[in-house]
């Protein structure tokens, strides 16, 4: 194998690739690299999630090896010049740039991991922004509970041109609504958290992703890169049945100003569970502690309500979490009772994002 390749795109593939710093098996702490078809391509997998990423390369020699993922990168961090060559001797890897060279040891290509071929015939196309918003927007409402995995993740839900991105601990719910273009994708699909993590390493938000499933595993393709995972197993819950469609109160805040309300207070308590009050009066709204805590702290800010008073309480940390993901600048807090989910959206309704968040005993 004999490649020539640009640093910066070389620096770039190195970082976009996943690999194990210490794994049972050896063979997941490298990188798989071939050259062909005037391509270095980079392969890197830890059994769940496999990334494959490609650059433009001057192939002199087709062939693949298997070296050091952690050596690699870090040798791609510090190279000088604007070339770089690769090119194996023997059973070593070379790295030549201006002056400076390097040598690596390799293991035998063959013991590396075999890779599944995207499963193009069912692939549905998302745009880049898109997939990064449904998974950054509601990925914060998964579940941390190792023994709910079916819920350690977020369910992708393919209906018609549409996907809907859900994330659910059980105490609250995000969603977020985008619309796919292609073939026709039709079922519901848990993406770990480990995976979510790596395809925004990947994804432009200027490009196009083509997304598809096989077996127990989702594929995603961009213009220069491919990412597989494994699904999560376990049955993701009917989303939709918890989702209210009737509200008793409905008020409107400015996000900012409720956003660093609930901040005010929530620096007060010192529990995990962050638990705060809202009360609703006439033309104002009051979050504060609740009363029973030996530290104290209220805030108030003004809004348009002329109903009656009306309590309830949250976990102050999955208010700030829900409505941090909003862009709009007023939020909309709908509420049925003090022992019913309250949901929270954008005001501007073209913005497909939508937070459900349980009350809390205060």
């Amino acid at each position: 194998m004999k490649v020539n390749v640009d640093k910066k795109s070389f620096q770039e593939a190195v970082k976009k690739v996943i690999a194990e710093k210490k794994a049972a098996l050896p063979i997941l702490t490298n990188f798989l690299l071939k050259a062909q078809d005037g391509k270095l391509i980079i392969q890197g997998t830890d059994l769940e999630v496999y990334t494959t990423y490609w650059i433009n390369a001057d192939v002199e020699e087709e062939g693949q090896v298997c070296v050091n993922a952690k050596k690699l990168m870090d040798i791609s961090k510090v190279l000088p010049s604007a070339e770089v060559s690769i090119f194996t001797d023997k059973q070593n890897l070379k790295i030549t740039s201006g002056k400076t060279k390097y040598s690596l040891a390799t293991v035998d290509p063959q013991d590396f991991p075999t890779f599944e071929n995207f499963p193009a015939d069912i692939a549905v196309s998302i745009a880049g922004n898109i997939l990064l918003k449904g998974i950054t927007k509601t990925a914060y409402a998964a579940s941390k509970d190792e023994s709910r995995f079916a819920l350690n993740g977020v369910c992708f839900s393919f209906t018609n041109s549409h996907i809907d991105f859900v994330a659910t601990d059980g105490h609250r719910l995000a969603l977020y609504k985008g619309e796919i273009t292609g073939k026709t994708l039709e079922g519901k699909y848990t993406v770990p958290q480990k995976a979510l993590a790596e395809i925004k390493k990947l994804v432009s938000e200027y490009e196009d992703v083509e997304v598809s499933i096989s077996g127990s595993s989702i594929f995603f393709k961009g213009s220069n890169w491919m990412m597989s995972a494994r699904l999560l197993e376990g049955v993701f819950p009917d989303y939709t049945q918890v989702i209210p469609s009737s509200f008793n109160i409905k008020v409107e805040v400015t996000k900012g100003e409720f956003l660093d309300s609930v901040k005010r207070v929530v620096v007060a308590e010192e529990s995990d569970a962050k638990p705060i009050k809202i009360t609703l009066k006439e033309g104002k709204m009051i979050i504060s502690t609740p009363t029973s805590e030996d530290t104290f702290a209220e805030d108030e800010i003004d809004i348009d309500y002329q109903g009656e008073e009306f309590e309830i309480g949250f976990n102050g940390k999955y208010i700030i979490e829900a409505i941090d993901e909003i862009e709009d600048s007023v939020v909309v807090i709908k509420f049925i009772n003090k022992d019913s989910q309250t949901v929270i959206v954008p005001k501007d309704e073209s913005e497909p994002y939508l937070a459900l968040v349980m009350p809390m005993n205060i």
